[in-house]
């Protein structure tokens, strides 16, 4: 860890980081476990990989949520992300997600009621809630592993079996 002076026990690199505060952890790690699962796994890995680009977070991008595979989501389209405004693997439904997701990451505060409405032509309310909240603790989960200069790992850090690892190019 680049940014880290004392670090924990752990088996990732991220895991020594976060078991400095282990109850903390435990606390986030169940909300966003808990997050990503009330949104369709292939929205929702399509928008945290989507993010894991923008911010750099090596160990996102290494990561993938088994639910979205098993649900059929492929690395061909994975690897079509930079350009899921025009490419044909990608609904209308992901298209506007991905798109709030990008804004949602890069600049938040400016996002207004046209832009949720424009979601919630492909959401309905309730929906639109939980894939907020899902992406607030995306969001909250990439930052942190790129402040901490969080390298990828073997396997998944702590609490987090839902995903694969993924060798990286």
């Amino acid at each position: 860890m680049t940014h880290m002076q004392t670090t924990a026990d752990g088996t990732t690199p991220l895991d020594r980081v976060w078991n400095t505060r282990s109850q903390f952890y435990a606390v986030f790690i169940d909300d966003y476990r808990r997050s990503i699962a009330r949104v369709d796994p292939v929205l929702v890995e399509l928008c945290r990989l989507r993010m894991a680009r923008l911010f750099a977070s090596r160990v996102d991008l290494s990561l993938r949520l088994k639910a979205a595979r098993i649900a059929g989501l492929a690395e061909d389209k994975i690897a079509a992300l930079s350009n899921y405004d025009k490419s044909p693997l990608f609904s209308e439904r992901e298209r506007v997600c991905l798109g709030f997701a990008e804004q949602f990451a890069l600049a938040s505060y400016a996002i207004e009621d046209a832009d949720v409405a424009r979601v919630q032509t492909v959401l309905p309310p309730e929906e639109f809630i939980y894939f907020v909240k899902a992406l607030s603790v995306i969001d909250q989960f990439q930052r942190a592993a790129v402040a901490f200069g969080a390298t990828p790992a073997a396997v998944p850090p702590a609490g987090m079996d839902e995903f694969d690892v993924v060798v990286m190019h």
